[in-house]
């Protein structure tokens, strides 16, 4: 009696969906427009359902936020341009596919680059399959209490991130679909926890070898790839067996580069999953594990959150998280975020075009935006960020290029704010241990010189085999120990009671 309810529910809302759209009609004649010559296939989709409300709804959601989506399609080209991407599953591991690749450049191949956008691409044929196995899985115990809006957001979409669109939503079904039915799950999580461990017998984490953006067919071919290719291929195979699943993503702050995850909805909440990490003891990991606490957490959605001030006071500057797909979930992992209120260290002019600014963080070598704030006067803030790191502020006034607008400093669990001005009068003494890997490598100490905005060498007064001492170097100072040949996690750090601070 209850399915039945829920299903009832589901209908009225669909159909209620399409009153609200019939007063929102503009936004799919936009998209339509914007289809140009493949409008006529957009249309056969919903001519197709235009006596099924609920299905024409979902299609209606596809075609509407289809203008935001787009295949990152990446191949290589020949001298005489010819187009070729390496089958992986035909090498031996990632050095085998490296040396390869290594030979295609040397013989002057090179990797192009093209956005094919799924509006002017798809065809009536492929979203119409879509949507009838979509709705199949949405009959399902462990889906069939899943709302409609949260089956068009987490089940529905063809696509998880820039991946070049599949066809194995079918063959993921037939493979998926009877692990689950003997296992007689009756929730998403439940049924997510079943499949997360058929998927771990599957597909690994390791580098491909291969520098061009990953397909799902790539991974579920070869059985292994990088955080992006496994969310992708994950969150797909998820979606394919009616499991609401979404990817979180985040630029550490503690290491180098960043990581996504995929996270899955239950009863009105997300819970994140990860590689040998069940949902539920994910996000406790982040929690709990120093490293690990990201800064800021963030969702791609296939809907755009689409305010009425989206794009007002832009200062043109393009970065990932000004993206309408892109929605700020820090506080749904991290349980103490603060209000960063931070001074401009700067006697400048206010920048006319727009009051934005940018958190930043050191990472890979250099100052990586990582949020997005707004300044007032003389003061920058920026909400909901986890402290217990290192920052620095800047602005973009050309649109193009990072202008730090800041000294880098340090920020508290509680929002207190330490800034790293070098006071070059008062100097101290340490000796810094070489890293054990690359003794014989070059070590260059350096410090943030915030009058040139640079990292500014530091001479050392004696040297062993293991150990450099200094006697010069600036007190209260950011500092950085950088050794050519490992590029890798060299963060920055400060020094606090005779002990280096890493961050």
């Amino acid at each position: 009696m209850k399915s039945i309810f829920i299903s009832r529910i589901n209908i009225l809302l669909a159909i209620f969906l399409m009153a609200c759209n019939s007063q929102n009609d503009k936004k799919l004649e936009q998209a339509l427009e914007r289809a140009k010559e493949n409008r006529q296939e957009l249309e056969k989709v919903l001519d197709h359902y235009k006596k099924d409300s609920t299905k024409l709804a979902a299609a209606r959601f596809l075609i509407e936020n289809m203008p935001y989506h787009f295949t990152l399609e990446q191949y290589y080209t020949s001298p005489r341009k010819e187009k070729y991407r390496p089958d992986i599953t035909l090498f031996d591991g990632f050095q085998s596919v490296k040396r390869h690749c290594d030979s295609l450049t040397n013989r002057g191949y090179r990797i192009e680059t093209h956005y094919k956008y799924d509006i002017s691409k798809l065809n009536s044929s492929f979203l119409i399959d879509n949507i009838e196995l979509a709705f199949a899985v949405w009959k399902k115990p462990w889906a069939k209490n899943v709302s409609f809006t949260d089956f068009c957001r987490y089940i529905l979409p063809y696509r998880a991130q820039y991946e070049e669109v599949s066809n194995l939503r079918k063959e993921f079904m037939e493979r998926f679909l009877p692990l689950l039915d003997s296992a007689d799950v009756k929730t998403p999580l439940e049924a997510c926890i079943v499949l997360r461990n058929e998927i771990e017998k599957m597909v690994r984490y390791e580098d491909t070898g291969l520098s061009l953006y990953p397909t799902i067919s790539e991974t579920y071919r070869s059985g292994i790839g990088t955080c992006e290719g496994l969310c992708n291929f994950i969150a797909y195979a998820m979606r394919s067996a009616g499991i609401p699943v979404i990817i979180d993503q985040t630029t550490w702050v503690k290491m180098d580069r960043g990581h996504c995850w995929c996270a899955v909805l239950d009863n009105g909440h997300f819970l994140s999953f990860g590689e040998n990490l069940a949902p539920g003891v994910h996000a406790r990991l982040f929690s709990k594990t120093r490293t690990l606490r990201p800064a800021k957490v963030y969702r791609l959605q296939f809907e755009p959150n689409l305010t009425e001030d989206y794009g007002k006071n832009d200062d043109g500057y393009a970065v990932s998280f000004k993206n309408p797909l892109i929605q700020d979930v820090t506080t749904e992992y991290l349980d103490k975020p603060t209000t960063i209120k931070v001074t401009i260290d700067m006697d400048i002019k206010e920048n006319k075009r727009s009051n934005q600014v940018y958190l930043c963080n050191f990472n890979y070598n250099k100052w990586t935006d990582i949020a997005l704030g707004y300044r007032k006067d003389s003061i920058c803030y920026f909400n909901d960020v986890v402290g217990d790191n290192i920052f620095m502020v800047a602005d973009v006034p050309d649109g193009n290029s990072l202008r730090f607008i800041t000294a880098p400093f340090y920020v508290s669990t509680e929002g207190e704010i330490h800034k790293f001005i070098p006071d070059i009068q008062n100097k101290s003494s340490y000796t810094i241990h070489k890293r054990p890997e690359g003794y014989k490598e070059q070590h260059t100490l350096s410090y943030w010189d915030t009058q040139h905005k640079k990292f500014t060498p530091i001479e050392y007064v004696s040297e062993t085999d293991t150990t450099l001492s200094y006697n010069n170097i600036p007190g209260n100072a950011l500092l950085w120990l950088y050794i050519p040949i490992h590029m890798y996690n060299q963060r920055a750090f400060f020094l606090e009671n005779d002990s280096m601070r890493v961050y």
